[in-house]
């Protein structure tokens, strides 16, 4: 029997290589890894794992047909920051404000994910698509937050894809958590004091969803593939703690009093010279919750459980002699 095919975009980023490597443990499955170099090291590890590597650029439409030819799945990862952050350095070595930059990036990501969309719904044999989709502050607050761009660019290819007449009736939807290795989930140690603590601007009570991008994604996306009908949106998270908890399982791990500190954007604006393209969307999870109100699918509601490691877990892997360290 022929095996399916699920081509994997950026199979060579945290998601995408999460993707890849479960499916490439699945006998019925073959992986295509679409990346743009795929003579990086990334790339030919993957080849030497059974993936069939393949150049693509969604910046450039015409390599995507061949990419997708004959493909039964699809997974799609765009990326605001590859353009944001880039765009970023060089206004400020200017001295200019940094919104052109996410301007940029959102029209970047936006093309790209409109390319990908077009390209797949054209694929005969397509019967499964998942995005990895970010939640629009803008439309939760009803356009009171709008400086954050990069949770727009991802929900504007949303709603292309929903308002697709023929993909939307083959297309899931993965909202991942904050990612584990997030700097603003560790403390750090304050000279000054000689404590730890974390300094953020969302209320300690906040509950925040958390996953290992790497080890996690590919086990829910199979699961939306395999097990889930079409129009799923699935919150996928590895735990889901308030921001206390976290710091206080950190403490547990690391055997260091750790505290946390809320301050405000504007402190972390003014103060710390973070753009609001960051911090906008924070104040949007204080006033409306991480999530709330988009009707999102838990993991526990899956049809088959998904077993991951839990943040507790994965700190408690963690050397902490190094990590202590640097």
């Amino acid at each position: 029997m022929a095996k399916k095919i699920i081509v994997v975009i950026g199979a060579t980023g945290n998601q995408g290589s999460s993707v890849a490597n479960t499916f490439l443990g699945l006998p019925e499955w073959h992986v295509r890894a679409l990346t743009r170099n795929p003579s990086s090291d990334a790339s030919e590890l993957l080849a030497a794992k059974g993936a069939e590597v393949v150049q693509g650029d969604l910046a450039e439409p015409s390599s995507l047909a061949k990419a997708f030819e004959n493909a039964n799945a699809i997974f799609l990862n765009t990326d605001f920051w590859e353009v944001y952050r880039p765009a970023k350095a060089a206004l400020d070595a200017e001295g200019k404000a940094p919104e052109a930059a996410g301007i940029q990036a959102f029209t970047n990501e936006t093309t790209n994910g409109k390319n990908a969309v077009d390209a797949a719904s054209a694929v005969p044999t397509l019967e499964r698509f998942v995005y990895s989709a970010l939640g629009s502050a803008s439309k939760v607050s009803k356009g009171k937050y709008t400086r954050s761009l990069h949770p727009e660019a991802k929900a504007t290819i949303v709603s292309y894809i929903e308002a697709h007449p023929t993909l939307s009736q083959k297309a899931s939807l993965i909202y991942p958590g904050a990612y584990v290795t997030n700097a603003l989930l560790s403390p750090r140690l304050d000279p000054s004091s000689g404590k730890y603590a974390v300094q953020m601007a969302l209320r300690a009570d906040i509950r925040m969803p958390i996953i290992n991008p790497r080890e996690s994604t590919g086990s829910f996306v199979r699961a939306l593939i395999e097990d889930e009908a079409p129009g799923t949106k699935l919150l996928a998270y590895d735990s889901y703690l308030t921001l206390s908890e976290v710091v206080d399982r950190w403490s547990k791990a690391s055997g260091k009093e750790a505290f946390y500190v809320t301050v405000t954007t504007k402190d972390l604006h003014e103060k710390m010279g973070l753009p609001w393209e960051l911090l906008d969307a924070l104040d949007a999870v204080n006033e409306f919750g991480y999530y709330d109100g988009f009707g999102l699918v838990e993991p526990h509601q899956l049809k088959k459980k998904v077993q991951t490691k839990s943040f507790e877990e994965w700190l408690g892997e963690k050397d902490w002699s190094k990590e202590l360290s640097g």
